[in-house]
């Protein structure tokens, strides 16, 4: 499945969508997963709790839901 990731989608909707993008979160000790704010906290909210670089988490997102689909 091709997807074009928005940096406005909240945790939950990512998840629903690209389940294969929990392991990524997991790897990457971000406790997003499970917490009641997953549906309403955005990518922009979750690099910005973190301390990450947005554009490079989509990067590694899109790669994990890429590298899942071959």
């Amino acid at each position: 499945m091709n997807s074009i990731l928005s940096s406005d989608i909240t945790v939950k909707e990512l998840l629903d969508h690209h389940p294969q993008a929990l392991q990524l979160f997991m790897d990457l000790g971000l406790l997003c997963v499970g917490c009641p704010a997953e549906g309403f906290h955005t990518l922009v909210d979750v690099a910005r709790e973190y301390h990450l670089e947005l554009n490079q988490l989509l990067r590694n997102i899109h790669k994990a839901i890429e590298d899942e689909a071959q």
